[in-house]
């Protein structure tokens, strides 16, 4: 985890912002510590220090000057034209400490607190805990200083080791391109162990190395300017019915406009899946257990044959887990498609691997069974044959014939013709 929190604060009375940066100062937050509070007495220092500086939540209040002021719009209010260059620039929680909590009570949201300054310093207090409790002020530093790494690797070992072959070309749009392109690699890859682990959830993180974890599926929210493409997951009413759908049209075709129709496949909630209704009701052991084995094949992706028909889709964050039905389709216009609510997109490689699923299952070939039997026949007879053929035959050692008896087999002088004396007595 992180330490040293970092707290804004803009209040244009100095007796008040002395009293809040001593009391945050001497209290903890819990796992980070105590702040370290930065004030200022106008909105505009703000927008400045964001720029130079990072800071884990932001105090702001309303109004600079008299609060018996009227006229002011809540729009033309300081503190929300401070807000609004906040989220314009970057991201940081906000917390509202104002005398005038109803100015900005409709901006108030998880992210966005309003607390009146005559509840106390203490629960002033309460909210800064309660914003560092979400993590989220972790999960943006972690991913900032992720980035940040990434960055200066690249800057460092690449484009400085290399300045000599890429200043005469003058292409700095393939620099960007390149180093746009590392660090989607990088943040995918082992850069999720390392977001993980600075987030103090290591234990999280798959054992396996060809594991992933199941968002990991997912591009969400999806990309606002992209245009709609293969892998998208839509959730709405097609001129058929309400339900979820995977966009399964190449994505050449629907930007080029190409294809005047967008095939969707439908998704189920998986609790609504005949496997999962199966399982529920199976109550002998016998059909628990094969109950259960039909849920798992198909919660693990398995393929081939009629398997090809399923999809599971896990859940996460606003999406259920949902089993695609590559029978129940659907086409509609691309206008009608683009209208659906664009919930998520399917990440390389499982948005082709929808496609080819759909693919492989109406691709699939019925052939008759022919008669093996006889062809079994023939090759178990064909293998003993040559088995016996393989095999050496045994031969017969000549007997120790002692006492005058006669040897039965030949042996030493008896290979050239001539016969073995009988043993003589002693």
């Amino acid at each position: 985890m992180f330490s040293d929190p970092r707290i804004l604060h803009i209040d244009d009375d100095e007796k008040v912002r002395e009293n809040v940066r001593q009391y945050l100062e001497g209290e903890e937050i819990p796992d980070w510590g105590a702040p370290t509070v930065v004030s200022s007495e106008r909105f505009e220092d703000a927008l400045a220090c964001l720029e130079a500086e990072r800071f884990d939540v932001v105090i702001l209040d309303v109004r600079l000057g008299s609060l018996e002021e009227e006229g002011i719009s809540v729009e033309d209010e300081s503190g929300v034209r401070t807000l609004e260059g906040i989220r314009a620039r970057r991201f940081v929680p906000i917390i509202f400490w104002t005398g005038l909590p109803g100015g900005v009570a409709h901006l108030a949201e998880p992210l966005v607190s309003v607390l009146e300054k005559t509840q106390g310093l203490p629960e002033l207090m309460k909210g800064v805990c309660d914003v560092f409790a979400t993590r989220l002020p972790a999960v943006n530093r972690a991913l900032r200083l992720l980035v940040e790494d990434e960055q200066r690797r690249y800057m460092w070992e690449f484009v400085a080791q290399h300045w000599q072959e890429l200043e005469p070309v003058g292409d700095y749009t393939a620099v960007a391109y390149l180093l746009a392109r590392r660090l989607a690699r990088s943040i995918s890859g082992p850069g999720i162990e390392t977001l993980a682990r600075s987030l103090g959830g290591g234990d999280q993180v798959s054992p396996l190395a060809a594991d992933i974890h199941p968002v990991e599926m997912y591009i969400q929210p999806p990309i606002a300017e992209a245009a709609l493409q293969v892998g998208d997951l839509l959730k709405g009413n097609t001129s058929s019915r309400e339900g979820w759908w995977v966009v399964l049209t190449p994505s050449c075709d629907i930007l080029n406009k190409k294809a005047e129709y967008v095939l969707l496949a439908e998704a189920d909630p998986l609790d609504e899946h005949r496997t999962m209704v199966d399982w529920r009701a199976a109550e002998q052991k016998g059909a628990l257990k094969a109950a259960r084995k039909e849920v798992e094949q198909l919660v693990s992706q398995r393929t081939g044959g009629q398997s090809d028909r399923w999809l599971f889709l896990p859940a996460a964050i606003n999406v259920p887990d949902l089993v695609v039905d590559m029978q129940r389709l659907a086409s509609v216009s691309r206008e009608g498609a683009e209208a659906l609510e664009h919930v998520a997109s399917l990440d390389s490689p499982f948005a082709e691997e929808a496609v080819n699923r759909f693919s492989r299952y109406y691709g699939r070939i019925g052939t008759p069974n022919f008669d093996s039997g006889p062809i079994l026949d023939r090759l178990k007879a064909e293998r003993e044959a040559t088995v016996a053929s393989a095999t050496p035959r045994k031969q017969t050692k000549p007997d120790d014939h002692r006492g005058g008896t006669k040897a039965s087999s030949v042996d030493g002088d008896a290979a050239d013709g001539r016969a073995t004396p009988p043993a003589s007595d002693v």
